[in-house]
């Protein structure tokens, strides 16, 4: 009888230890969430709420700014109906600038226009100084989206060539291209 005991006691154990050792399904592991790749190449989107950006193409490579020191890499400036579009970056010591006047309302400005006093600009490389320039931009425009003086917001896209202002270079073209700029003033 003893034994008897003593197997139905073995028996209340195993079926004790195996149903404590029933293995629970564990949760699935989450797939990880995709993370945007930080883009280097790619332009900013083309916005007009004020998200201060700026970049362009320079024969056909992405440029974008990047501030250094006291300046901030991009920036725009509107006085008297002029409207001046900068963009830095320090690391490669280059400056992209638009100067148009006078610009009084939204729309798209296409250069050569004689309704343009001043339709300036410039490609600078100070690193290898290479300043490429056009006093008169014959090619190109300057589309402004959001002309904002109340909000201090100014948007637009832009495109235009300059030219090699000392004639060191083989008279090149640099091409600007895909600019956009989305800007507090």
């Amino acid at each position: 009888m003893k034994t008897k005991h003593i197997i139905y006691a073995l028996l209340f154990l195993i079926v004790l230890s195996v149903q404590r050792c029933q293995c629970k399904k564990d949760d699935p592991i989450p797939a990880p969430v995709p993370q945007p790749i930080p883009c280097d190449t790619c332009l900013p989107a083309i916005t007009t709420s004020g998200k201060n950006t700026f970049g362009c193409r320079v024969n056909g490579i992405v440029w974008l700014p990047l501030g250094g020191g006291f300046n901030p890499g991009q920036w725009v400036e509107y006085f008297d109906q002029h409207l001046i579009v900068h963009g830095y970056n320090d690391d490669k010591g280059q400056w992209i600038n638009l100067d148009v006047y006078p610009i009084i309302d939204t729309g798209r400005y296409v250069f050569y226009t004689p309704i343009l006093k001043v339709q300036w600009a410039d490609y600078l490389n100070a690193k290898t100084n290479i300043d490429y320039y056009a006093d008169t931009i014959y090619k190109g425009y300057i589309n402004v989206l959001r002309f904002d003086s109340v909000k201090g917001l100014m948007s637009g896209t832009f495109e235009f060539d300059v030219y090699d202002k000392y004639h060191k270079h083989n008279n090149d073209t640099i091409h600007i291209t895909d600019g956009r700029f989305d800007l507090h003033l």
